[in-house]
């Protein structure tokens, strides 16, 4: 970020892409990919120092109580990325650049959280959310805290995969 702090103000020099979704149904149809590469290579041209875009690991909520740094690292038996999103940014040519713990974070009374999930939490502890990377936080002061990481990655600019 500190890339795009220091360009002068009516000439950034990179893109944000904050959030990237392909509906359910046309996953694996390369619309990912298509759109990546779009991106990349309309940086080249408008945005020299690339694309940096927060992923939202897309398997993580099957492990919700690995930390995000591990389940980033591992691997697939074939030595590639386990995660298929992560995977996709880093076969089109990304890095990592870091972690980003408190990504998201939303703070609710107990009792919104019981109507959003529609059981009680009756006690402080970590609750399970359908969907979620990482448990919801309950804590005695009768709050839940939803505190989602992410893996941030950079994409150079230019014309797609390496």
């Amino acid at each position: 970020m500190r890339g795009v702090d220091r360009a002068p103000p009516d000439r950034p020099d990179a893109v944000c892409m904050l959030s990237v979704s392909v509906d359910p149904a046309h996953r694996a149809a390369g619309h990912a990919e298509r759109l990546l590469t779009e991106v990349r290579q309309r940086a080249a041209r408008h945005a020299p120092r690339g694309v940096i875009i927060p992923v939202r690991p897309t398997r993580k909520p099957l492990y919700p109580l690995i930390p995000i740094d591990e389940y980033a690292a591992w691997k697939r038996p074939d030595g590639r990325c386990f995660d298929p999103w992560l995977r996709t940014h880093l076969e089109l040519g990304a890095r990592r650049l870091g972690i980003a713990r408190a990504s998201l974070v939303i703070r609710q009374p107990v009792s919104r959280w019981a109507e959003f999930l529609g059981h009680p939490l009756p006690g402080p502890g970590d609750h399970p959310l359908p969907g979620a990377l990482v448990p919801l936080r309950v804590s005695a002061d009768g709050h839940g805290t939803y505190t989602e990481p992410n893996v941030w990655v950079h994409h150079p600019a230019g014309p797609g995969a390496p």
